[in-house]
């Protein structure tokens, strides 16, 4: 097998709550080494610290809240080691028995390391739990471009370009998607912020991004 191992990369603030659902049903559908979590928590995050004290933790600053959420999954993804890295959110809720295994053995499938996997979950178009691989990371120098603020139309884009966005229907991950029940992470601190939904943003920056990424991308084929 090329891959062995998926990483659940997960950024959280303030939810402990959701935390406790997102654990409890990771233990009800998986077993052995297939898989890990890996949190990355605030610094002044205490609460969430104690309560994932047993848990893979990245602590850090702040920096500029959800608007940094490139940096938390950049860092997430150094700390992980898996090498299949799965973009989460803190109220995931994991519904497959055996989810792991489902996702290695489509990704053993693309050995070259060009894929994106969705699941079914709410706005799935969007492939909100972003699954791709270390390879892909690799190569790009990074999970999320730094410019780049919705980074899972990002990676759906970039391997959308090779054909590679892979739908596993199997899998189910239920998400309380930020756009119906905001997270801590996503508000706190931001509202002095405008999250970028102009033609702007995806003419000027996305789509420059997609591009080098995919030329860094070729170098896989």
């Amino acid at each position: 097998m090329t891959y062995n191992k998926v990483s659940v990369l997960i950024p959280t603030r303030g939810r402990v709550e959701r935390l406790r659902k997102l654990l409890h049903s990771y233990d009800l559908t998986t077993h052995g080494a297939l898989s890990e979590l890996v949190f990355r928590v605030d610094e002044d995050d205490l609460p969430s610290q104690h309560f994932l004290s047993d848990q893979h933790v990245v602590t850090g600053p702040r920096y500029e809240g959800y608007v940094s959420m490139s940096t938390f999954f950049n860092e997430l993804a150094a700390a992980a080691t898996g090498d299949v890295l799965m973009c989460g959110n803190d109220d995931m809720v994991f519904r497959t028995p055996g989810w792991p295994e489902a996702i290695l053995a489509a990704a053993n499938e693309y050995p070259d390391g060009l894929f994106d996997f969705g699941v079914t979950t709410h706005n799935q178009e969007h492939y909100p739990f972003s699954i791709v691989s270390r390879k892909a990371v690799t190569q790009m120098g990074y999970l999320w471009n730094p410019n780049i603020f919705w980074g899972d139309i990002f990676l759906r884009d970039v391997m959308a370009t090779f054909g590679r966005c892979i739908m596993l229907p199997t899998v189910q991950i239920d998400h309380d998607w930020a756009g119906n029940n905001p997270d801590a992470v996503f508000l706190e601190g931001n509202e002095h912020r405008i999250m970028p939904r102009g033609d702007w943003y995806w003419g000027d920056i996305h789509r420059p991004a997609v591009i080098q990424a995919v030329e860094k991308l070729e170098g896989l084929l």
